[in-house]
């Protein structure tokens, strides 16, 4: 049997679309939910969130504000 192709999902992959749920969140101005959505892609793949976490950086034309994020991922950090 060949293997189930949902199942092939990467903890990266998943991380990544957790943090881009935080980062609607954000948008909507819901920072409780964001920031518990960002913990959530940091247990699945902390790379994946400081990923698009940089890509924010470099992007000054994003819909989303890299300086909220940064500092919403900067405070989970450090607790």
């Amino acid at each position: 049997m060949m293997a189930n192709d949902e199942s092939e999902t990467t903890a990266y992959e998943k991380a990544r679309e957790i943090t881009e749920k935080a980062l609607d969140a954000l948008k909507e101005n819901d920072d409780a939910k964001a920031g518990e959505l960002i913990d959530e892609a940091k247990s699945v793949d902390e790379n994946a969130v400081l990923d698009v976490q940089e890509m924010l950086d470099e992007d000054a034309s994003s819909e989303h504000d890299p300086a909220k994020l940064n500092e919403d991922i900067a405070k989970r950090s450090r607790g």
